[in-house]
C-alpha cells in the first residue's frame, strides 16, 4: 500500500506545477493529483511482472541451450531451480495481478535489453549462485531470492530510471516506495495460498484513501493567508535564498497540522524535513523546521490549531 509520505511527495509536485503555471484549473490539477498516485499502483503491478519475465527470459535460455546442435552436458541437464521458483509460479498464477496486467497493459515487452542486463547482474551475484548451489528446496529460500532480486537488482540500475521515466513522469520518485511494497507482497505469500489471494490495496483504508486530496485542497484553500503569515515570519531570514519550493512544503506543513489533528505534530514536522532535504536546499530543513515551529506554536496559542504536541516547544 502506498505510503503518506509518497502521498505527501505526490501532493507536492502537483502544487508545484499547479501554482507555477498559473493557468490549470484546481479540478484539472485534482484529476492529475489523482492518476499521479494510480501510476504508483501500476508500478507496483510492473515490478512483479518483471520478476516474471526474468524468469521467463532465464527459462528461454534454457530452451534455446537444450536445442542446440552440440549441446553441452550442463544444457541438457540444467539448473532449474530458479525458473522453478514457487513465488514465481504464485506470482503467474495470482489472479489478481493478470487481471491487473491485462487491464491496464502492462509489458516489458519492448525492455528485453533490460531483462537481459539484469539476469546477467543476477547470474553473477554471490547470493544467487549460493541459492542455485543449494540442492535444498525450500519456500523460505524461494521468496528470500524474490527479495534480494528486488533489493539488489532494480533500484541501482540507472538504466530502469530511463526507462521508467520514458514512460510515465510520474514514476521516477516512485521506485523505491514500490519496490519496498513488492517486498513485503513476497513476504506475505504462502506455499498454499489459492490463485485468488489479494495483493497489497492501494490504500491502507479510508482515511489515506482521502488524506492526499484533502491535504491539496487545504492548502490551496489556505494558501493566500498562510504566505502572509510565513512572510511575517521570515522577516530575519535572507529572503534570496529562501526558494519557492522552501515555501511550498512550508504551506504543506502548515495545512497538514490544522487538517488532521489526529496527526501529531511532530511527525507532520518530522515528515516535512525530510522531505525538503530531498526536494530542496542543504538550508531548508532548518528553514521548515524553525519556521514551522514558531508559526504552529503561535497557532495553538491562538487556539486555531486544536491539538497539542509536547515536542513543539511552548
Amino acid at each position: 500500500m502506498i505510503s503518506r509520505r509518497l502521498l505527501r511527495i505526490k501532493v507536492l509536485k502537483i502544487l508545484f506545477a499547479h501554482i507555477k503555471s498559473g493557468n490549470q484549473s484546481q479540478l484539472a490539477a485534482e484529476k492529475e493529483l489523482a492518476y499521479s498516485i494510480k501510476k504508483t499502483y501500476d508500478l507496483y503491478h510492473y515490478m512483479l511482472l518483471l520478476i516474471i519475465d526474468i524468469a521467463d527470459y532465464a527459462k528461454n535460455r534454457i530452451e534455446i541451450g537444450k536445442n542446440k546442435y552440440l549441446p553441452t552436458s550442463e544444457e541438457i541437464n540444467p539448473n532449474t531451480k530458479f525458473v522453478d521458483n514457487a513465488v514465481i509460479e504464485l506470482f503467474k498464477r495470482n489472479k489478481a495481478l493478470q487481471t491487473y496486467i491485462e487491464q491496464e497493459k502492462l509489458s516489458w515487452e519492448d525492455s528485453a535489453e533490460l531483462i537481459k542486463k539484469m539476469f546477467n547482474n543476477m547470474l553473477n551475484s554471490d547470493y544467487y549462485k549460493e541459492y542455485m548451489q543449494n540442492p535444498k528446496l525450500s519456500f523460505t529460500e524461494d521468496k528470500r531470492l524474490i527479495c534480494q532480486i528486488l533489493e539488489k537488482e532494480i533500484e541501482d540500475l540507472d538504466y530502469i530510471y530511463t526507462l521508467l521515466e520514458e514512460q510515465n513522469i510520474y514514476w521516477i520518485d516512485d521506485l523505491g516506495f514500490v519496490l519496498s511494497m513488492a517486498i513485503k507482497t513476497v513476504k506475505k505469500f504462502k506455499i498454499n495460498q489459492d490463485d485468488y489471494t489479494e495483493l497489497l490495496p492501494l490504500y491502507k483504508d479510508e482515511n489515506d484513501e482521502k488524506f492526499a486530496i484533502r491535504l491539496f485542497r487545504r492548502v490551496l484553500a489556505d494558501y493566500t493567508k498562510t504566505e502572509a503569515i510565513i512572510d511575517e515570519y521570515t522577516k530575519n531570514w535572507d529572503l534570496e535564498r529562501i526558494q519557492f519550493m522552501d515555501t511550498l512544503i512550508l504551506q504543506m506543513t502548515l495545512a497538514e497540522v490544522r487538517e488532521f489533528p489526529e496527526i501529531p505534530i511532530s511527525i507532520s514536522i518530522d515528515e516535512y524535513i525530510e522531505i525538503s532535504k530531498y526536494f530542496s536546499s542543504p538550508t531548508s530543513s532548518a528553514f521548515v523546521n524553525g519556521v514551522a515551529d514558531k508559526i504552529i506554536n503561535q497557532e495553538i496559542k491562538e487556539k486555531t490549531i486544536i491539538k497539542y504536541d509536547e515536542n513543539i516547544s511552548e
